[in-house]
């Protein structure tokens, strides 16, 4: 009887003890004599090193402006033929990059954004609808 009781409470245990390793922690940089740079979670003895901070959040905002978006030394837009513009701006790249962003606005209600201090914020609902609306542009003017 005793057996059949203490094999889930090992078993919770062991579970519970995994979960502790799952959490980020301290992550520790440091370059060796031949000068191989090392990432480690514990720190070498001995040896100088710098505490890093892992970046675990989403991937920087992608920038909407089209690559046929030329402007003048006067500020005014350089004009071109309509034929010319529209091959210009037909960029596989851009187009991916904007229905993935797409995709995220539409998916999460949370969006993580870096700020202008360098700290995370999350978006507004005005500024998920701003961005919504720049891509699903990006989208019409870089996809075919």
């Amino acid at each position: 009887m005793k057996a059949i009781v203490s094999l889930p409470l090992a078993l919770s245990f062991m579970l519970v003890a995994s979960f502790s390793n799952a959490a980020p922690g301290k992550v520790y940089k440091w370059t060796d004599e031949k000068g191989l740079v090392h990432y480690s979670q514990r720190p070498p003895l001995g040896t100088q090193t710098e505490v890093v901070k892992p970046d675990i959040s989403h991937s920087e905002p992608v920038s909407y402006q089209a690559p046929g978006d030329d402007k003048a030394k006067d500020g005014k837009k350089v004009e071109k033929k309509a034929d010319d513009e529209k091959s210009a701006l037909k960029d596989p790249e851009r187009c991916d990059s904007a229905r993935k962003n797409l995709d995220t606005l539409k998916t999460y209600a949370r969006i993580k954004i870096k700020g202008d201090d360098g700290e995370y914020r999350f978006l507004t609902p005005d500024e998920q609808t701003q961005k919504t609306a720049e891509a699903t542009k990006a989208i019409e003017e870089s996809c075919d």
